[in-house]
């Protein structure tokens, strides 16, 4: 969720019924997190939900590697090249959807530092949610994640388009459920 600042885009966006679940492991960030989303909240009252851990394929916490900035990610990605490393809850998409009881999920925006080459093999999820998702790919080993993305995905019958971002070196991929 990086500042929150997408998750309030996103909150505007998905009306009065809408719900948002904004999710971050590096400690940095959610203080800014917190920040934002209470001033949002005491402007519209309008609530967002944060999770702080990351999103991973089990439920058992993780080595996260923080920054304090959006390079932040789990040591199993990245190493220990950025900030400090720290155990950090990790959750499961269905984790995540059972902890905030949900019967439905929309959307996914994903941008979590190459984990998303992992956190979608989750098949309980995709068995019971179709969202549609965003997702910043990231180079790994010089490697995009696309492929990583894809061969976990179109077991559960997603469809991909590659979308450039300008001024920014790595594009956006969209997969819906087909």
């Amino acid at each position: 969720a990086y500042s929150g600042l997408t998750s309030i885009m996103f909150r505007e966006l998905c009306g009065e019924t809408g719900r948002v679940i904004a999710v971050d492991a590096d400690a940095g960030n959610i203080m800014a997190i917190r920040e934002n989303l209470a001033m949002y909240l005491a402007k519209t009252g309008r609530e967002i939900d944060l999770l702080e851990g990351a999103v991973w394929t089990h439920g058992n916490g993780i080595s996260f590697s923080s920054e304090g900035n959006m390079g932040s990610s789990a040591v199993d990605i990245v190493g220990n090249r950025v900030g400090a490393a720290n155990l950090v809850p990790s959750f499961t998409l269905s984790d995540i959807a059972e902890r905030f009881d949900l019967d439905r999920i929309d959307f996914i925006k994903c941008d979590i530092e190459g984990g998303e080459g992992v956190i979608f093999t989750d098949a309980a999820f995709f068995a019971s949610f179709r969202p549609r998702i965003i997702v910043e790919v990231h180079s790994i080993g010089g490697e995009l994640t696309t492929d990583a993305v894809k061969q976990a995905l179109a077991p559960h019958g997603y469809s991909f388009r590659m979308i450039t971002q300008a001024g920014e070196g790595l594009p956006l991929m969209e997969c819906w459920p087909s």
